[in-house]
């Protein structure tokens, strides 16, 4: 596993990532998703306590997980550029098996990095069960060779141009004016990050997805702040494998 990078300040501040963060995180590998998820928690402060409690509050209010695609569904084909521009279509990255595709809000989301850092930490392990890794984000433009560049990514990190897979997953929402007012007072702006003037996120999910197309895992989560553990991604790829013996 994988572990946190160091706050830049005294208090969580969404921040782009800086070289050697992941590194720093590859090496303390004795440590969770969930125990980062708690070190990150306490460097909230009083407005990104509120922010949380109010996003996270109103996605489950308005059930937005509900509409995400679910185990036993087919899996929506895509075609996406991936951080140099290469064009990936989702029937090519699972025809020698299943894929793992995981949608992260962005780079400049720590627990979005650390998720990132733990996935780069399982690669091997995920190839060596014929596994192939994706994750996919709405950033565009050159955020996502940015953000490979400065944690070492050796990742296919897709951008989701326009929201469309986001979407045919059911897995994305529009940011609510109370968070983005948030956001932008923390100085980030996604629709020029993403392309588009709508403010629009999705929420973090992980699928496992057959050569077949059909989805044998899922895993979405309207907290922002939990991701699914690489170890638990394995086991449902192993889950997968034993069960279509």
């Amino acid at each position: 596993m994988t572990t946190t990078r160091t706050p830049a300040a005294s208090r969580f501040q969404p921040i782009d990532p800086q070289p050697d963060d992941c590194q720093s995180m590859l090496n303390q590998t004795n440590k969770t998703l969930a125990r980062i998820r708690a070190e990150l928690l306490t460097t909230f402060s009083a407005a990104d306590w509120e922010s949380y409690n109010h996003l996270v509050r109103w996605l489950r209010d308005t059930d937005v997980a509900s509409h995400a695609l679910k185990v036993g569904d087919g899996a929506p084909n895509f075609l996406l550029p991936d951080a140099d521009g290469r064009l990936h279509s989702s029937e090519r990255l699972r025809r020698k098996g299943p894929l793992v595709l995981s949608f992260f809000r962005g780079g400049w989301c720590p627990f979005c990095t650390a998720e990132l850092c733990a996935l780069q930490a399982a690669k091997d392990e995920f190839e060596s069960i014929g596994a192939t890794l994706a994750v996919v984000t709405p950033e565009t433009r050159d955020f996502p060779r940015q953000l490979k560049r400065s944690l070492g990514l050796d990742l296919k990190v897709l951008s989701d141009v326009d929201y469309g897979v986001a979407i045919s997953y059911g897995v994305l929402f529009r940011v609510p004016d109370e968070t983005k007012a948030h956001y932008s007072r923390l100085g980030f702006d996604f629709g020029a990050r993403h392309g588009s003037p709508e403010w629009m996120l999705p929420i973090p999910a992980t699928y496992v997805i057959d050569a077949d197309g059909q989805i044998r895992s899922a895993f979405v989560e309207p907290d922002f702040t939990i991701r699914e553990e690489p170890t638990q991604i394995l086991a449902a790829l192993r889950q997968a494998a034993s069960t279509s013996e």
